[in-house]
């Protein structure tokens, strides 16, 4: 009797070693698991972290002509101010009261101007735009009445759309805007690290492309961005653009220059 009892007591302590030895690895192993768990959230965490959180705020990078480009064929043909409004300007329009064609010269309104009192243009006004070179610029001042979506009314309103005459076809890079997009982003992303708190201005700067397809002629046309290494690093970028251009022609399908802007800033401010 009593082995049997000594027997069933070795026998009990053998099974509560084991059951404890197996909590301690799982507890263990648990908290193992758990720290692991918290380390794989935090590599997470940094890596979807909101990338702008250094001070640099979401960029805008584009190359175009300097304004909305129309051509110089479509301007010879032009009869009303609607040749020269995108869709969403002529659906403001309920009644025009006055148009006024202003040419635009060193990015500021010229004192050439001619005016008419509703959308057809004059024979003056005609004459004055059909007067401007390739890549000269103009704007369209509309004083005009739009009708109200709530009150039904009609409110005054205006608008002043900014125009540049551009051939009939205009020069191409070879590679794909899209390539070029990348080209200025990518080897300017290092010059970023010197913004600070946002802060940063709009820059232009303006180039020819040749009729033998180069680039030349690149200026620092307006504004700054605030700091000079960024300014200077996109006056070499430009300058150093890889591959060729299709140049631009004109109607009869004459090669020729065109001027091109180049415009680097804060998306909500370009």
């Amino acid at each position: 009797m009593k082995k049997n009892i000594i027997l069933l007591g070795t026998v009990l302590a053998i099974a509560s070693v084991l059951i404890i030895g197996f909590t301690t690895v799982n507890i263990t192993e648990t908290n193992n698991s758990k720290s692991i768990a918290d380390k794989t959230i935090a590599i997470e965490n940094q890596t979807t972290e909101d990338p702008n959180r250094n001070g640099i705020p979401v960029l805008y990078y584009g190359v175009d002509t300097r304004f909305a480009a129309v051509k110089k064929s479509d301007i010879a043909k032009a009869k009303t101010i609607y040749a020269f409004l995108n869709e969403g300007e002529k659906e403001q329009i309920a009644h025009i009261n006055s148009v006024r064609i202003i040419v635009i010269e060193n990015n500021q309104q010229s004192n050439k101007q001619e005016y008419s009192s509703d959308e057809n243009l004059t024979n003056a006004q005609l004459q004055l735009i059909k007067s401007l070179d390739y890549f000269n610029h103009f704007t369209i001042r509309t004083e005009f009445k739009e009708k109200n979506k709530e009150t039904g009314k009609l409110d005054e309103r205006f608008f002043g759309p900014h125009i540049t005459v551009v051939p009939d076809t205009q020069a191409i890079y070879v590679n794909g805007k899209e390539a070029l997009i990348n080209y200025l982003k990518e080897h300017s992303k290092d010059n970023m690290n010197v913004i600070k708190d946002e802060k940063l201005g709009a820059i232009k700067l303006s180039f020819i492309i040749t009729k033998e397809g180069e680039v030349s002629n690149v200026k620092h046309d307006a504004m700054t961005t605030g700091y000079p290494s960024i300014d200077e690093k996109f006056m070499k970028l430009i300058k150093n653009i890889p591959g060729k251009w299709i140049p631009a022609e004109n109607a009869n399908g004459e090669k020729m220059e065109q001027e091109l802007v180049f415009t680097f800033g804060p998306r909500d401010g370009c």
